[in-house]
């Protein structure tokens, strides 16, 4: 639960066909960037997996994303339990309701640091701060993105598209640790009230300011 709890904060969610490279390293940085940069608005559904480690069970949290730029997004987990991530842009609040407490961070503008603002921040920065590569994979390309700076959270990122909708996003950390977040029912550039992007926790809740 706490290592699920710490990959979810971290944020700010198989390979049957065999893969075959397409473009080039620039040119894997720049369709990717395309892609991102043509996403406005996101709202999906997501599965959050974090594989097995060290004879650890893998877990599974349920829960929804909605993303929009600049910078705003709102992560929630709806099962097994509930957490909320929320973002304008600023301070990132992660809500934790099991613990009445309310931690509120500053928002790393780096998308080594934050991996939800690839959805919300500026695409056009990706090939400064990770190597890219992309690999075909049926009718999808998956792009692997590898931080160039040493002080990350996670050791690679991937982004698997199909046409220009995101389906999944798999995170490695140093450890070997893998969490893969599918996204499902997505809806691109919709329109999402800003509402969704502001909370208030209740009353007696304890807000830690980090």
């Amino acid at each position: 639960m706490y290592m699920q709890r710490k990959i979810l904060s971290a944020l700010t969610f198989g390979l049957g066909l065999w893969l075959t490279p397409v473009p080039a390293l620039a040119d894997a940085g720049t369709d990717l960037a395309a892609k991102l940069k043509a996403i406005r608005s996101l709202d999906a559904d997501f599965t959050q997996t974090t594989q097995a480690t060290q004879g650890k069970p893998e877990s599974v949290v349920l829960g929804h994303i909605q993303a929009q730029k600049p910078g705003f997004f709102r992560w929630e987990v709806r099962r097994p339990y509930s957490q909320i991530l929320v973002s304008d842009g600023r301070e990132l609040k992660i809500f934790d309701p099991d613990l009445q407490q309310m931690t509120i961070r500053p928002v790393s503008q780096e998308l080594s640091q934050t991996p939800a603002l690839l959805f919300t921040g500026n695409a056009a920065a990706l090939q400064k701060q990770f190597i890219i590569r992309a690999k075909k994979n049926g009718g999808s390309v998956i792009y692997t993105l590898t931080p160039k700076a040493k002080d990350t959270l996670f050791a690679n990122l991937s982004l698997q598209f199909k046409g220009n909708d995101p389906l999944m996003m798999t995170l490695r950390d140093s450890l070997g640790q893998q969490t893969q977040i599918e996204f499902f029912r997505v809806k691109r550039n919709t329109a999402i009230p800003a509402s969704a992007f502001k909370f208030t926790p209740p009353a007696g809740t304890d807000i830690i300011r980090e």
